[in-house]
């Protein structure tokens, strides 16, 4: 009788092992990162504008207006500071999960923003007019001309492209917890 109370006890305890073995290989692939399309984009939509490039510029550009010398006729060069964001927004994202294939498709990118610092503005070879010399109006329009300058120059840069680079970068980082645990998924990044 003690035998069988032994033995009992012994395959109570192996199975009591086993079901705790299997309970804790059961919640460890819960924790894994389950890879379906719609986890990715709800992911990737949390991080909205996603500023992927940045350029510092400085500038020169020279304003005129009026056109009869010491009359009305007046103009001035400034020199600005600008800074110049680049990136894409994510919430437009298209993800498809095919056979451990994670295909992201992302849009081109696009200047977010351009600002000039306000601060920088340096004024050189001032020409007043006589019935022509609003000073704030003269700032404010020379502002606007400094960001048409600097998104001509923008243009002229390989910031968009730099901005594309980094965002395959990003989205490759956010989405290696897919890569590195249970079972591996490749990402392919592309624009649309």
């Amino acid at each position: 009788m003690k035998k069988i109370h032994i033995i009992t006890a012994i395959i109570a305890s192996i199975a009591l092992i086993t079901v705790g073995f299997m309970g804790a290989r059961l919640l460890d692939k819960s924790s894994e990162p389950k890879a379906t399309a719609a986890s990715i984009e709800e992911r990737l939509s949390k991080c909205s504008d996603l500023t992927t490039a940045r350029l510092d510029y400085r500038g020169i550009i020279k304003y005129e207006e009026g056109d009869i010398q010491y009359i009305n006729k007046k103009s001035f060069s400034m020199i600005y500071d600008a800074h110049i964001k680049a990136g894409i927004d994510l919430s437009q994202a298209k993800v498809s999960v095919k056979d451990k294939k994670i295909t992201v498709s992302i849009p081109e990118p696009e200047i977010q923003d351009i600002s000039v610092d306000p601060d920088s503005l340096e004024f050189y070879d001032e020409k007043l007019a006589l019935f022509n010399w609003t000073k704030k109006q003269d700032t404010q329009k020379a502002m606007e001309k400094a960001e048409e300058d600097a998104t001509e120059k923008a243009a002229q840069t390989d910031l968009l492209t730099q901005a594309a680079a980094q965002a395959k970068t990003v989205i490759t980082t956010l989405l290696t917890p897919f890569t590195e645990k249970g079972e591996e998924y490749t990402i392919k990044v592309t624009t649309h």
